[in-house]
């Protein structure tokens, strides 16, 4: 007869839980909760207007709401509110986390925002690409010869 601890227990009840993909990685980047809620941010009515915002441009297109989040500036009007694909990235996977939370995972909207992460993701892997390219040593073909 095996005995379990307390301590193995409550393990084991932290670990049925099952916890999406994608809220993971926002609270790996501290965007989100945790599962047990201990770091809840507090409201953020920036995110909440572009929230709203965003849900009436349903239909536009997933270009349409990337140049959109591309377009928009920072408390200054002057800097891009977000200024590289990483940030991209990031708008709109807590976008398509808040999308999933509120049941509207089935919209249009969605699958457009979901589209814009696809977009913003494919520039950011040819802007490491590149710098990748830029950075290697001229003669030097390690990369080529590497095995994966």
């Amino acid at each position: 007869m095996k005995i379990e601890t307390v301590m193995n227990t409550h393990r084991l009840e932290q670990m049925s839980a099952v916890v999406p993909l994608d809220s993971r990685l926002l609270q790996a980047s501290g965007i989100a909760p945790d599962v047990n809620g201990s770091k809840r941010p507090g409201p953020d009515p920036e995110f909440d207007e572009l929230y709203q915002r965003l849900l009436a441009m349903e239909g536009q297109g997933e270009k349409a709401i990337y140049e959109f989040l591309r377009s928009l500036r920072g408390t200054d009007g002057v800097t891009p509110a977000y200024p590289s694909a990483k940030a991209l990235m990031a708008v709109t996977l807590q976008l398509l986390v808040r999308l999933k939370d509120d049941g509207l995972e089935k919209t249009q909207l969605y699958k457009e925002i979901k589209g814009a992460n696809g977009m913003a993701l494919s520039m950011n892997v040819f802007v490491m690409s590149y710098t990748r390219d830029v950075f290697q040593p001229i003669g030097d073909d390690a990369w080529e010869k590497s095995e994966w």
